[in-house]
């Protein structure tokens, strides 16, 4: 097989594009919009700025990936081999890529990066744009503290997540770059936290299981036990709620989207619940329910301020 066919099958299975190109669009046109309809820019604008900006976020959350994979490739290679199943078709594992070719493309993708913010961005994209990379590249070799980079505990895996705001700040930039920043309101900060709380909730829902399932990985039900785990992901999905709905109320949104996200989290809230109150190894399955709450969430905003103010091209 040539390398460029295991390279796209590789992207296919980590990163489908099917799901992570709607998933990096609803994020920042989410956010973008919203900050215009919040700063009184109706109806909605969409430039070259705004255009590159959101190729650089889909950019951003690949890099992430290519990381993720170059860091945990032993980690995945002994679980494989200790038998654990989720583990043992891994592209790393299977040798359908290996560490150097992920390397190359983490290269290639940061050149991208760098190429898009300097022909369409504006200093403030740049700026964090820079800033971001070398955040996301330092938790990644250290996880800021260097003892924990040897053997990473699933808390320090969660710290990371916190990293998401970083994408929420360049969507901000991109804004200021393109607008006055004295259009950026109060409710900016709620705006830029909810994916970051999303993203923490998806985290903690992927890695809970029930005792008997629990294996040399280290998961949150391990950490925290099986309701704690659950619990954080209730509480994280419940703090995502009350960050976008007094957003949406302050960009007079419709009541619709509203009462979508609460149906969302209230699915995803109960669904913890039923799980550490009665832990089963369907029950543990949390993640679904995170990821509809994400895309609720997210989409729902992006659609929400499209329909209530409509947009134009500049």
């Amino acid at each position: 097989m040539r390398r460029t066919e295991r390279i796209l099958r590789y992207l296919g299975i980590m990163f489908p594009p099917l799901t992570h190109v709607p998933q990096a669009a609803a994020m920042f046109s989410g956010t973008y919009f919203t900050l215009q309809a919040l700063g009184g820019l109706t109806p909605l604008r969409l430039g070259s700025g705004a255009v590159a900006g959101g190729a650089c976020l889909l950019l951003a959350l690949l890099l992430v990936r290519l990381y993720d994979d170059v860091r945990d490739a032993d980690a995945d290679l002994r679980l494989a081999r200790s038998g654990d199943p989720r583990y043992a078709s891994r592209p790393t594992v299977t040798g359908l890529v290996t560490v150097p070719e992920i390397r190359a493309l983490c290269a290639a993708n940061i050149v991208a990066l760098l190429g898009l913010n300097l022909a369409f961005g504006g200093p403030l994209m740049r700026l964090t744009c820079l800033l971001g990379g070398l955040l996301t590249w330092l938790s990644f070799r250290w996880f800021f503290i260097p003892a924990l980079a040897r053997d990473p505990k699933p808390l320090a895996y969660l710290a990371r997540k916190s990293l998401t705001v970083v994408l929420g700040i360049y969507v901000v930039a991109v804004f200021a770059d393109g607008w006055e920043a004295s259009r950026l309101t109060v409710w900016t900060a709620p705006l830029v936290l909810a994916p970051c709380l999303e993203a923490a909730a998806w985290e903690v829902s992927r890695k809970i299981r029930i005792e008997s399932d629990e294996t040399a990985y280290g998961t949150y039900s391990k950490a925290l036990g099986p309701r704690g785990a659950a619990a954080l992901t209730a509480l994280f999905i419940l703090a995502a709620g009350a960050c976008l709905i007094p957003v949406a109320a302050a960009a007079r949104l419709s009541w619709l989207y509203s009462a979508a996200v609460t149906g969302a989290a209230a699915a995803a809230i109960l669904a913890c619940f039923r799980f550490g109150t009665s832990p089963s190894r369907a029950g543990a399955n949390l993640r679904p329910y995170a990821e509809w709450f994400g895309a609720v969430a997210n989409g729902g905003l992006a659609a929400a301020v499209g329909l209530r103010y409509g947009g134009i091209l500049r």
